[in-house]
């Protein structure tokens, strides 16, 4: 399923595409880093998880699920994948 993400920016004040594509590369990269050290996923999840806000106006104050944690995690190592395109040589 292809995504069509639309960027708008401050005309003005214009982000450089080499820039946000550095930061996406970054953050990705930043994450896999994390996952790959001496915490496993399930502690790190934890960690995440306990630090994090409690969340919630309908059911109460909640705390984070640890899938929301895990999803967040996977979807920041994929940004490089889904935003970054591969320049042909």
């Amino acid at each position: 399923m292809a995504k069509n993400v639309v960027v708008t920016q401050d005309p003005e004040n214009e982000v450089p595409t080499e820039v946000l594509a550095t930061a996406i590369i970054a953050i990705a990269e930043g994450v896999k880093k994390i996952r790959a050290g001496r915490l496993n996923d399930a502690a790190l999840t934890l960690l995440i998880r306990e630090a994090s806000p409690t969340v919630g106006r309908q059911y109460g104050r909640v705390k984070l699920s640890i899938g929301h944690v895990r999803a967040v995690l996977d979807g920041m190592a994929a940004l490089e994948s889904s935003y970054i395109r591969k320049v042909p040589k």
